[in-house]
């Protein structure tokens, strides 16, 4: 079950990443990026892969393969950060 709280950490996130793409900046996460941040969800203890649902981190409730594309995103575990391009 996700939180309220997880909800609104994913909310904010995705806040920053609208924000930056309606400035004309880059929000999207380079490919090299996105996979390296994959790499490390996948093997993760908080990673949590089901048959037919997305993939979920279990630390932020969040969409993995959504939430490793923006560029604002940070892990909550401290695994991954924010990029600055």
């Amino acid at each position: 079950m996700i939180t309220r709280e997880q909800t609104i950490n994913f909310l904010q996130t995705l806040k920053l990443t609208i924000r930056k793409w309606l400035r004309g900046e880059q929000a999207i996460a380079e490919y090299e990026d996105i996979k390296f941040r994959r790499d490390i969800c996948r093997s993760c203890e908080f990673f949590q892969q089901k048959r037919g649902l997305p993939h979920r981190c279990l630390a932020c409730g969040c969409n993995v393969e959504l939430k490793i594309m923006f560029i604002t995103a940070d892990c909550p575990e401290g695994k991954w950060g924010r990029l600055d391009y």
